[in-house]
């Protein structure tokens, strides 16, 4: 899996490389599997934007959510003095994962999401309605998005999606998700 790839050129630069190292393994007859699939990381709100592009040459895309949002607010969310700002329920970073996941479905492309969003609760629902089907996280998480999946149905998730993609501010959107989560 590439990170942080911003466009398809980049991508298409990485495939020749990686095309490369196969065929120095294959010259060498050293073992590796020849069939290993390509993905990306989804961390860069022009890789976000491109989702359609970058779709017809990967095999998956992973959503880095720490950084795509990072990156799409602007804001250091290591620095004290803005890290408030960083906020993964903005509605413009939502509509950024909301379209990476549906070109992904346009386009056959499996996508899963890690970082801290697809280990909180709040909001495990909104991405399933989404159509994120993959999360990863730490073993500590699990228990408690388990629990949300397994006390809610897809149809509610779907109608939440809905929702909030209609609202205009995080706060709304995060107040929303806390009462049909707790």
């Amino acid at each position: 899996m590439f990170p942080m790839v911003s466009n398809v050129q980049e991508l298409r630069q990485a495939k020749d490389l990686f095309s490369e190292a196969k065929s120095e393994l294959l010259k060498e007859n050293y073992p590796f599997n020849a069939d290993i699939k390509v993905g990306i990381m989804i961390e860069i709100p022009s890789a976000a934007m491109t989702a359609d592009i970058l779709a017809k040459e990967t095999d998956f895309f992973s959503i880095g959510t720490n950084d795509l949002c990072q990156y799409t607010l602007a804001v250091d969310r290591m620095n004290d003095k803005i890290s408030h700002l960083y906020d993964p329920f903005n509605p413009g970073v939502l509509r950024l994962i909301n379209y990476v996941i549906e070109q992904g479905h346009k386009y056959k492309v499996p996508v899963s999401m890690c970082g801290e969003m697809a280990a909180d609760p709040t909001a495990v629902l909104l991405l399933l309605g989404m159509g994120l089907k993959e999360f990863s996280m730490g073993p500590a998480f699990i228990p408690a998005i388990k629990n949300v999946i397994i006390n809610n149905s897809l149809s509610l998730a779907r109608q939440v999606c809905e929702k909030v993609m209609a609202m205009d501010s995080s706060e709304n959107i995060i107040t929303y998700l806390q009462s049909i989560t707790q």
